[in-house]
């Protein structure tokens, strides 16, 4: 029977964040799981080294032991120094073993991702389909990559060779539902930013698959096809009632790009939610332009209790470059919505966008600081490989060509990587750690925080977002004349 390794590399552990930003179950790896299992007989394991913290001869340790015929690993772009280095470890140990890397850089760069790593294939976009294929000519001994759809490798004679497109999976039902059964659940905990409850356990859920807007700094578009797919609402409540029954998981952490997308899609899902007698807590992401009050009080009786919102700027200038289409009047209106229905409010801001100026970043701020947001988060703009913003960057020398994967990591780099005249490194960096510090560290916000912290989680949640803001505000110093001009 053929033996299937499916990795999720380390992360967290190199960017500097462990344990203070949460451990979130790998969802694709679960799904790529299920799918296997429901089409053919093989022996799976999933090896989340992020979770587990494994080093290098600890991976090599668990891999030698159990052999696999195929490994597959999902990365992203700052990863991809692990991956590469994992993808050397399974070739050393059996050169016959296949290795086929997914996700959103391999989708970005699939021949660069073939000529860097070693791997035998890139998996371009939606994944189940075209590894089970690879999959399947292992256990048959029949492989033949030029007949698979979706994936570049190296032919015979050593020239890197990409497939045409892998068509897109149109009925999500019929994926089964991931296989959490293969994690051990209890690992796994929201970061502050989005824990809502006191139960011990949280699972991703994704109800639908691409988003329906073009911001230039976003990769769903690249690795989902610029359609969107949705499960039907039956097969949304019906995994929300597995994870209750078969797992004890109540509170869930619902990745889709714009979850209130569709109005009536949502109300319908809230609906059942609340005629099963649910019990159960979550968060989603929303765009300011997708939500109202009466979606709001729906969601609230349905167990959401937190919404995060990309509100990105201040400046409707910095807004309008980033083809966002929605305004800062809009942000405002949407948190305003939903706090008026006790859902609290999470907001990430992006610093150094195309055309920002201290003073657009000063505006953020205030916008920030005006406005009933639960928690907020200050990335430095990371123009990530695939989306519009990484070309125009690169178009107008914006980034170097010498840069490491592992600096495109938006909120722990050290080294911004879009550079412009208007905002230096330093600058950036600066204004970072005063956002945080102008947020956080106002007597109001801390007041409320501690008048509001009633629970034992409350108190553990409170800590873990203190020791995020501690690690950001470490970040090396910039030099004393910046803090004197402003």
């Amino acid at each position: 029977m053929v033996k299937v390794l499916l990795v999720n590399p380390p992360y967290t552990n190199f960017e500097g964040m462990k344990e203070s930003a949460g451990n979130t179950m790998p969802l694709n790896l679960a799904y790529l799981a299920s799918y296997l299992l429901s089409k053919m007989r093989c022996d799976i394991r999933i090896m989340d080294s992020e979770t587990e913290a494994m080093g290098y001869k600890e991976i090599e340790s668990a891999i030698r032991e159990y052999g696999p015929n195929v490994v597959g690993i999902t990365t992203l772009t700052p990863p991809m120094k692990h991956v590469i280095k994992i993808t050397n470890i399974a070739k050393e140990i059996n050169p016959n073993c296949k290795v086929a890397l997914g996700g959103v850089h391999p989708t970005a760069f699939p021949e660069r991702t073939i000529k860097e790593s070693g791997a035998d294939f890139a998996v371009i976009s939606e994944g189940e389909i075209t590894f089970y294929e690879i999959v399947k000519g292992v256990s048959e001994n029949n492989l033949d990559p030029s007949k698979i759809d979706g994936i570049c490798y190296k032919d015979e004679n050593g020239k890197i060779v990409k497939n045409k497109p892998r068509k897109y999976i149109e009925n999500l039902d019929e994926i089964p539902f991931p296989a959490r059964n293969l994690y051990d659940l209890k690992k796994y905990y929201s970061a502050p930013t989005k824990k809502v409850s006191d139960e011990p356990m949280v699972t991703p859920i994704l109800t639908s698959r691409g988003c329906a807007f073009r911001c230039v700094h976003c990769i769903s578009n690249v690795l989902w096809g610029r359609a969107v797919r949705f499960r039907s609402c039956d097969s949304v409540v019906a995994e929300i009632e597995e994870c209750i029954n078969k797992y004890g998981i109540r509170e869930f952490n619902v990745l889709d790009d714009t979850f209130t997308l569709k109005k009536d899609r949502l109300m319908e899902i809230c609906r059942k939610i609340i005629e099963k007698k649910l019990k159960i807590y979550w968060v989603c992401f929303s765009r300011v332009n997708t939500i109202d009050e009466e979606m709001a009080k729906m969601m609230y009786g349905a167990g959401c209790r937190k919404i995060s919102f990309g509100l990105e700027s201040g400046s409707q200038k910095i807004l309008d470059l980033m083809h966002k289409n929605a305004t800062v009047e809009m942000g405002r209106k949407a948190v305003e919505a939903i706090r008026k229905h006790k859902i609290e409010a999470h907001a990430s801001f992006m610093f150094g966008n195309l055309g920002e100026t201290k003073e657009t970043i000063r505006e953020t701020i205030d916008f920030a600081k005006s406005m009933d947001i639960d928690n907020a988060t200050f990335f430095i703009t990371s123009p990530l490989p695939g989306t519009h913003l990484f070309e125009v960057a690169k178009e107008k020398g914006y980034i170097n060509e010498n840069t490491k994967w592992e600096e495109f990591a938006p909120l722990t780099n050290t080294q911004p990587i879009l550079v412009q005249d208007n905002v230096s490194k330093e600058e950036l960096i600066y204004w970072q750690k005063r956002a945080f510090r102008e947020f956080y560290l106002r007597p109001k916000y801390i007041w409320h925080k501690l008048k509001n912290v009633w629970s034992q989680g409350g108190f553990k949640t409170l800590y873990e977002g203190a020791r995020i803001l501690f690690i950001i505000l470490k970040k090396p110093n910039v030099a004393k004349k910046i803090k004197k001009n402003y």
